[in-house]
């Protein structure tokens, strides 16, 4: 993904395990965005003024120092990260990196932090910085960051927590579907309003170097705590909650030691190990994980292939867009009556992904705006009329209007929407017809799709 302007080529909006963080990146150079984007990729989002952030972090980027192997490892011995936290600020410190955030107190008692610092353009410097941030923060708004290889199977998630060297890699290599591999080193894991945990993949990962592939989240079954068997065997062994809480405290990721981040991580610590099941899984590096989940099974409870509707809007247009990433098209059912006349009820609509370049007026646009909340966020779809040149460095706009609407919007893309593509094909009544590039009868046909909550909007 390019820089479109200065303003949003510089900007990255991420949200990883629903706690979104808004970074300036001061100073960076076309090469290190490139670099920036293609890592978190899969959690960025666009980067609209009006969304809610939890994390707001300027940050001036200084030339990478060149490496010295005796140097800067007895530099980073002697000078290792520190972060110290209080209720009102946190800060994170290392040779590569300074920053100091403070927390604010918005409408609603919602707490965010804002702050700057300075960064070696270095990506792993970058990564470390967020780390730190997210492990302390996340036990504020009741989520845990965790060393374990998180696997989704089926319609749930599991976490296969382990310290360095019990096989969180390994067992992340043997996944079938690599994409099924929601974290090969830390996951994040938080209990919801409904009461329900559940697992989001991150882009913290390790050397297999394997992330979530969308911001989707699953609902938590088990923890399954690794341990090395003796022979090429699978045993899971269930475990009372107040040895599953012992284990568990030793695999949290955690960088400040304050009194009040301790009991925060004890506490959510009991919970979670009270409300979800949780096994010792003894096995071996040769053991198939179609033979671990078989084993596994038992432990997971019922309902494990049942359809699981995302915990948002926001996560479930991220997982559409993970789709046409890998598949450069993908089809969906709009539903509501609200779409009529220009779609009916089981319609479909087959979008096809596009380059910005490809994209010219009369083409059928469906593009994510994002909403102050997750809850908020919504697709449209609206026929390109026009676009509006880049003047003084500044984005080009484009523009798009519904035929049943009489204004015209304008947008930045990936900053107050995003394009995920264009509609290809529209199939009813198992007959199907494309839709031409150009303003024609057939684009007229879908005139405008009001916008709505992508939970409404579409189904998987």
């Amino acid at each position: 993904m390019k820089a479109h302007s200065k303003t949003a080529g510089d900007e990255l909006c991420l949200s990883i395990g629903g706690v979104v963080a808004h970074l300036e990146l001061e100073g960076a150079q076309p090469v290190f965005l490139e670099q920036m984007r293609a890592r978190y990729g899969a959690f960025e989002m666009p980067s609209a003024p009006w969304v809610e952030r939890d994390i707001s972090l300027r940050l001036t980027l200084t030339s990478a120092a060149p490496p010295r192997v005796s140097g800067r490892r007895a530099e980073s011995e002697a000078q290792p990260l520190s972060v110290t936290a209080t209720e009102r600020s946190i800060a994170v410190e290392r040779p590569d990196f300074s920053v100091k955030l403070t927390a604010e107190t918005g409408r609603g008692g919602r707490v965010s932090y804002r702050g700057s610092g300075r960064c070696e353009m270095n990506p792993l410097s970058v990564d470390c910085v967020l780390r730190s941030l997210y492990a302390t923060i996340l036990p504020r708004v009741g989520g845990l960051l965790i060393h374990g290889c998180g696997l989704r199977h089926a319609e749930v998630g599991v976490v296969f927590p382990g310290r360095s060297g019990a096989g969180k890699t390994t067992l992340a290599r043997k996944a079938p579907d690599a994409d099924d591999v929601l974290s090969d080193e830390i996951v994040i894991v938080r209990r919801g309003d409904e009461g329900v945990w559940r697992v989001h993949g991150t882009p913290f990962w390790g050397d297999f170097a394997r992330g979530g592939i969308s911001m989707r989240s699953w609902p938590l079954r088990t923890l399954a705590f690794l341990t090395q068997a003796p022979r090429d065997a699978v045993t899971m062994t269930p475990i009372v909650s107040s040895e599953s809480t012992l284990r568990l405290l030793g695999c949290f990721v955690s960088f400040a030691h304050d009194r009040a981040t301790v009991e925060r991580n004890l506490a959510l610590a009991v919970q979670l190990c009270e409300d979800v099941r949780s096994v010792d899984a003894s096995l071996t590096k040769n053991v198939p994980t179609a033979n671990i989940f078989r084993k596994l099974a038992p432990h997971l409870g019922p309902e494990v292939t049942r359809k699981v509707p995302p915990a948002s809007p926001r996560e479930m247009i991220s997982e559409f867009r993970s789709f046409l990433r890998a598949h450069r098209s993908y089809a969906f059912k709009p539903k509501g009556a609200s779409m009529r006349p220009w779609l009916k009820s089981g319609d479909s609509l087959f979008i096809q992904a596009a380059a910005e370049t490809e994209l010219a007026p009369g083409d059928i646009l469906l593009y994510w705006t994002p909403g102050a909340t997750a809850d908020q966020d919504a697709l449209t779809c609206h026929r390109m009329v026009g676009r509006v040149p880049a003047i003084r460095g500044s984005a080009p706009k484009f523009l798009t209007k519904g035929d049943a609407l009489s204004q015209i919007e304008s947008f930045e893309n990936h900053r107050q929407s995003e394009i995920l593509g264009k509609v290809a094909a529209i199939s009813r009544d198992g007959k199907t017809w494309p839709v031409p590039g150009r303003i024609g009868n057939l684009a007229r046909l879908f005139g405008s799709l009001v916008a709505m909550p992508i939970l409404k909007l579409a189904g998987r």
